[in-house]
């Protein structure tokens, strides 16, 4: 299985870095496999060349290479390197429980289980995937309501400060945000995990409470919902470790200026 997934992953990245190219190898993929490089935004094709609109069957295995690996958030920089990837993939199979955090919101995430208004309309439950808030009108998928989303966006902006200070990470990036992909120092590595799993469950939270409720949360009322729930791993590593080396992981006295 693993090798199948390799070689299924290598052959992807084959396709596209081929695409890219100018010579007649280039043309021919874009012609035989551009509505699969469209569709998953790993290529822009120009549609007044031809294009094939029924896949050969060797680049529909693209496609199910993707879907099967839940690949869809993956952009055309990492597929040039297929080992970058491979990485994606590992990370997503090898999600921990990092102080006592449910994993159940950040696997769900991961393999596009979240009952987003995307999900709900694919399978008839409602009648749009339009995101509810207030001025947005783009498809709510799971990308949306954690990144895309203008709302999610200030509130990822209002917790830079924090994200910084306890981890040294000056600029988030998707994959960082999701799996949980850095190169930083493993203990900082599991305070980032926390952080954003944090904000993503409140995000979460905060989109129920919209679609169920009606009610509008403000971004400084998520935010302080994001530390609310912080404070609690603040106060089980006291318990746990001590006030001085809560104090040295957490910098709880530090928040008040991470605003």
């Amino acid at each position: 299985m693993m090798i199948e997934r390799f070689l299924a992953v290598k052959y992807v990245s084959i396709c596209v870095n081929v695409s890219r190219k100018e010579g007649l190898e280039g043309c021919m993929v874009r012609y035989a496999a551009g509505n699969v490089l469209r569709k998953y935004g790993l290529g822009v094709i120009d549609l007044r060349k031809p294009v094939c609109f029924k896949v050969p069957w060797f680049y529909v295995r693209m496609e199910r290479c993707i879907r099967r690996n839940h690949l869809e958030g993956v952009g055309v920089e990492e597929w040039c390197d297929s080992k970058s990837v491979m990485k994606i993939i590992e990370a997503k199979e090898e999600m921990e429980v990092i102080g006592g955090l449910t994993k159940d919101l950040a696997w769900m995430a991961v393999h596009g289980c979240l009952p987003t208004r995307e999900f709900q309309k694919k399978r008839s439950l409602i009648n749009s995937e339009i995101c509810e808030r207030e001025g947005c009108g783009r498809n709510e998928n799971i990308p949306h309501v954690f990144w895309e989303c203008l709302y999610a966006k200030e509130v990822w902006w209002k917790m830079g400060k924090m994200i910084k200070g306890l981890t040294g990470v000056q600029l988030l990036t998707f994959h960082m945000m999701l799996y949980g992909l850095c190169d930083i120092d493993k203990k900082q590595s599991q305070i980032l995990w926390l952080i954003v799993n944090c904000i993503k469950e409140v995000l979460w939270d905060v989109r129920n409470i919209l679609v169920f409720n009606k009610t509008g949360i403000t971004v400084a009322e998520c935010v302080n919902m994001i530390r609310g729930k912080l404070f609690l791993y603040v106060l089980s590593d006291q318990n746990r470790l001590g006030t001085v080396d809560s104090e040295g992981i957490w910098k709880y006295k530090k928040w008040k200026f991470w605003i």
